[in-house]
């Protein structure tokens, strides 16, 4: 996705600038951004101050630090402690050929079929 000309900042300002009575179309025009961008940031950031932006955008960056911290304990939990490998999951067991009973797999024209024996 595209990043924004305008820093958070200046955008909290611009709804400000909303809130306290300026048409919008005015605020749009001034901005140079079209009327469905100045909703969609009025969506984002609602009535927020532009300390409230800050402390957003510093809520962000600590949110996305415990993701990558949760990735990383999630990746550590699944190596097993003996062994060092990771541990067995589904599509490692699809990987297997299927296991048919009472005869071995058949290939070509019959592929489909199941012997008498």
């Amino acid at each position: 996705m595209r990043r924004s000309l305008h820093t958070d900042e200046e955008i909290a300002f611009l709804l400000d600038e909303a809130a306290r009575g300026i048409p919008i179309a005015a605020i749009c025009a001034s901005a140079h951004i079209s009327l469905g961008t100045f909703y969609r940031w009025r969506r984002r950031l609602g009535g927020l101050k532009p300390a409230g932006v800050a402390r957003l955008d510093q809520v962000e960056r600590e949110n996305a630090g415990l993701r990558a911290e949760v990735l990383r304990l999630r990746a550590a939990l699944l190596v097993q402690p003996g062994r060092g490998a990771p541990a067995t999951t589904e599509r490692a067991s699809l990987s297997q050929p299927p296991h048919h009973r009472g005869a071995q797999a058949c290939v070509g024209r019959f592929a489909f079929g199941r012997s008498a024996n």
